[in-house]
């Protein structure tokens, strides 16, 4: 815990699930400074979402139109809870096993990350892949989207990783246009444009 809490402190003041993304802070500057800056981020994306989401899903009228909150609980509903975190005893420490067990029984996964993502990064995807021995089916390619590379795909035996230029943890929020044709072309049973 100590660890974590140094780097947090080195990062500075970036988003993690979204690198190059300005942080949020007050919403009408903000909107105003990204103008024109940062042309890889989609128009709809804002940076405070997380902020909002606090405040609506915590909104009386919200939960009880969700069926939310039934047992009226004392603390009030976060993106990412501490409670889930430390009290959630059946969650698998990986899902590697999983794959493998889904994997053998004949369905198609598809993993994909954002980019720009330093929760959970390019980079520690692949080595977790590359820890189920799965054979190579088709080498690391770009993806194109409009004559534009949309992100690097790799095809394993029944596993293919898809990467999303510019698109951080929450890539459909980030990237909608590139995760749809991210999702078609699973649904379509295609690779990435290539």
């Amino acid at each position: 815990m100590n660890a974590l809490r140094a780097a947090q402190i080195e990062q500075g003041n970036i988003d993690p699930y979204s690198i190059f993304t300005q942080p949020c802070k007050d919403t009408s500057t903000l909107r105003h400074n990204m103008r024109g800056h940062y042309p890889w981020m989609s128009r709809a994306y804002d940076p405070c979402t997380e902020r909002y989401s606090k405040v609506y899903f915590n909104r009386l009228e919200v939960q009880k139109a969700l069926h939310a909150n039934v047992t009226a609980l004392s603390y009030p509903w976060q993106t990412c809870s501490d409670i889930v975190g430390n009290y959630w005893t059946d969650a698998p420490l990986s899902m590697l096993p999983i794959y493998k067990e889904l994997i053998a029984a004949g369905l198609r996964i598809w993993v994909y990350s954002g980019d720009t993502d330093a929760v959970v990064p390019v980079t520690a995807t692949r080595y977790s892949i590359d820890a189920l021995k799965l054979p190579t089916v088709i080498n690391w390619y770009p993806w194109y989207d409009n004559g534009k590379v949309g992100g690097w795909s790799q095809a394993y035996k029944g596993l293919t990783l898809v990467t999303v230029t510019g698109a951080g943890h929450e890539v459909p929020l980030h990237r909608p246009r590139q995760a749809f044709i991210l999702f078609r072309s699973f649904l379509e049973n295609k690779l990435m444009p290539s």
